[in-house]
């Protein structure tokens, strides 16, 4: 049984306004290539497929169309879970259709176990070849109920235990299968405790902080797929649980990590090869920080044979904001595939008595939101620590919960 694992597609993604249709499209026409290249089996997508809960229509015409590509090719069975930036409910709207391809979708989580737990046997229903727990993202009130006056503290461990609990309930209707001889797989779409992350601007929410340990996943599990965070990465280096990471680097703090698939193969119970294969992508994203003349001299030399335009985000040291600087460095790049996305200038510490007048300019959008709030307490004079802390933790709690229900 050979197996592909992937999650943090993020179809429809709005870049500072720009889709990213022609490389999710690129990344997605590759991955079926490759999948029938490499005769994979079963397919597992972990999580946020779309980038939010009502995509835009050529999102969905690229992942109905990447399901319609492998019908009757060597990846007979697929399974897909919803993330946390999925809608649960649109993507199981074609859930029984998509039964008879072989494609078992589960969004929401039932009061029967049963339910996700997926049998793989493969397009002409014969011997069983794995069995897959299907895990979506576990959402706060799907787990556990709420506590008039609890604290944020007791609501987040609340919701560690909910969700390890859930995946207790799995690891029992698992069980029968353990005698089977064949792979037992399990997904997640969470936050793992010892997962390396750096967050992303509006990646703050009550899930934000490490969930479960790798030992909450059963010693049973062979294998177990997580989504979420977009680092490819194994949180326990005795166990198989992994990140597969992004499919294309969403965000430019994402620029150092490889963006790869995970291949895992198995002979009955028994890893017997697993690799991560890096997607080519097709358009680059750079960072510049330097004084004027580093950063001109990185746009003169910039490569003019990519597919599609670089983008770039540029930090600028100077002693004196110029209003004009934008315009002076799109004048270098003016013939070349490329385009300034973000630009800040920030000042050279103590050149100047006048510098906190434009230090670290940059824009809102381009901050974390908790740095936002952290800013604006400061405006508002002396606080004391433990006011602060209090301040962040209803801040975080509040702004949990507002996302969560955008989603919903």
């Amino acid at each position: 049984m050979k197996v592909l694992h992937t999650a943090d597609w993020h179809l429809g993604q709005k870049f500072f306004h720009r889709n990213r249709e022609q490389e999710h499209r690129a990344a997605l026409h590759w991955l079926v290539q490759y999948i029938i290249k490499e005769e994979i089996e079963l397919l597992i997508v972990a999580g946020d497929i779309f980038d939010t809960d009502s995509p835009p229509n050529y999102a969905r015409k690229l992942y109905f169309n990447f399901l319609k590509q492998l019908v009757n090719t060597c990846c007979e069975d697929i399974v897909i879970v919803a993330g946390n930036h999925d809608s649960a409910n649109m993507l199981e709207a074609s859930k029984e259709l998509f039964k008879l391809l072989n494609v078992h979708v589960v969004g929401h989580i039932s009061d029967d176990r049963a339910a996700q737990i997926i049998e793989i046997r493969g397009k002409d229903e014969g011997a069983l070849k794995a069995v897959v727990g299907a895990v979506p993202y576990l959402r706060d009130k799907d787990i556990r109920k709420s506590v008039s006056g609890e604290s944020y503290e007791e609501r987040v461990e609340n919701l560690r235990l909910g969700i390890q609990q859930h995946y207790q309930e799995i690891e029992t209707a698992l069980k029968p299968y353990q005698s089977k001889n064949v792979p037992v797989l399990v997904t997640g779409h969470l936050y793992a405790a010892g997962g390396d992350r750096d967050d992303r601007p509006n990646s703050i929410h009550i899930g934000s902080l490490d969930i479960i340990k790798a030992e909450s996943f059963s010693a049973d599990f062979d294998y177990v797929a997580l989504g979420h965070l977009h680092r490819y990465q194994q949180i326990d280096k005795s166990r198989n649980i992994w990140y597969s990471g992004a499919l294309i680097p969403l965000d430019f703090s994402e620029l150092n990590y490889a963006q790869v698939v995970r291949i895992v193969e198995f002979d009955a119970k028994e890893i017997v090869h697993q690799q991560s294969v890096k997607v080519p992508l097709k358009r680059k994203m750079r960072t510049y920080k330097g004084d004027l003349e580093y950063v001109k001299g990185k746009l003169e030399h910039l490569d003019h044979e990519v597919l599609l335009d670089t983008w770039l985000k540029i930090e600028v040291e100077t002693a004196h904001y110029s209003p004009d600087l934008l315009s002076d460095l799109e004048e270098i790049i003016q013939d070349k595939p490329a385009e300034i996305i973000i630009l800040n200038q920030r000042a050279i510490q103590n050149r100047s008595t006048d510098s906190a007048a434009y230090q670290d300019l940059q824009s809102l959008q381009d901050m974390e939101e908790i740095e936002v709030f952290r800013m604006c307490a400061q405006q508002k004079g002396q606080i004391e620590t433990t006011q602060l802390e209090e301040l962040e933790s209803s801040f975080k709690e509040l702004l949990g919960w507002m996302q969560e229900r955008d989603i919903e």
